[in-house]
């Protein structure tokens, strides 16, 4: 129980950061799956949160002794309490599926955050795409062990979805800073969202379809530059509505918190190399409010 215990003292931090008057605006609307963190980070939050504990510790018992498969664990992605990255959540509510065109993050989602399925070229982009080579070059001289991502086994139909993960739930993996000192000294000069976001390198195999899904936060923006890219009108990814290519070199920028999906119909492996950064049309002092420990841990087991 003493991960209860941090929750709500870190709860009780986080209560007293947003009674600030600038920061009125993000504790109405900032939800945390269906509570907003104003009323998550209360008393009365953390009690729901408790009783939400209880009532699953039971459900699940039931299901132990009954012999039977929880339903709420079932193979759709939006219904599962993710191990996002290797990290469990305390509490979990499962999202309503929308149309495509709507932002449908499953568990951060700032509500009144204007924002779009696609997103076209800026300086953060151009930055990667003239640093491709240098970030190419490590890669392939790294010698890093690529792993099977996290979501491979929600998401991946018949092929296999892998990656390097620099920066995860738990933050800035250090195994990985000697093994990509150049990539890391890029990332430096990005406004990386590391309180809600990734950076991985990331392969597919061919025949592989990733399921549509949802990102977990509508708080970031994801651009993806093709590191390995030998077939790019055979493997393309659809956002929204709307489906795009990779291709080598270039870089592609979307809100993963609307719904998408993968594609590859090719012969070779597909290799990109993603990085999170902040939305653009958030207001500098969220994001600086946003990037404290407090936030970065809240509801982590």
């Amino acid at each position: 129980m003493s991960f209860l215990m941090k929750h709500f003292y870190n709860s009780q931090k986080i209560k007293k950061i947003l009674n600030q008057k600038e920061l009125e605006e993000l504790g109405k609307n900032l939800y945390w799956y269906d509570l907003s963190i104003n009323f998550a980070s209360s008393k009365l939050g953390f009690a729901k949160i408790l009783f939400w504990q209880l009532l699953n510790k039971i459900s699940n018992l039931s299901i132990f002794f009954k012999k039977k498969k929880n339903s709420a664990y079932s193979s759709n992605y939006q219904q599962q309490n993710p191990k996002n990255y290797g990290v469990e959540s305390i509490y979990h509510k499962t999202i309503e599926k929308k149309l495509p065109n709507f932002s449908n993050p499953s568990i951060w989602n700032f509500k009144i955050l204007k924002s779009k399925p696609w997103f076209e070229s800026d300086e953060w982009s151009i930055y990667l795409e003239k640093n491709y080579k240098v970030i190419k070059e490590e890669f392939l001289s790294s010698g890093g062990k690529i792993t099977e991502h996290p979501g491979n086994k929600m998401l991946a139909e018949n092929g296999e979805w892998s990656s390097i993960t620099l920066v995860g739930a738990k933050g800035k993996d250090l195994k990985y800073e000697g093994m990509f000192p150049k990539t890391y000294s890029i990332l430096k000069n990005m406004p990386v969202n590391e309180t809600f976001g990734f950076v991985a390198f990331s392969k597919l195999t061919p025949g592989t379809h990733l399921k549509a899904h949802t990102g977990s936060s509508n708080l970031r923006l994801r651009y993806h530059l093709g590191i390995d890219v030998p077939e790019p009108n055979l493997v393309k990814i659809r956002v929204g509505n709307e489906t795009r290519p990779w291709k080598e070199g270039k870089c592609i920028i979307f809100d993963d918190s609307f719904e998408h999906e993968v594609h590859h119909n090719g012969e070779r492996d597909r290799i990109v190399f993603i990085v999170d950064l902040w939305h653009p049309n958030l207001k500098t002092t969220y994001i600086n409010t946003l990037k404290l420990d407090e936030f970065k841990i809240f509801g982590k087991i």
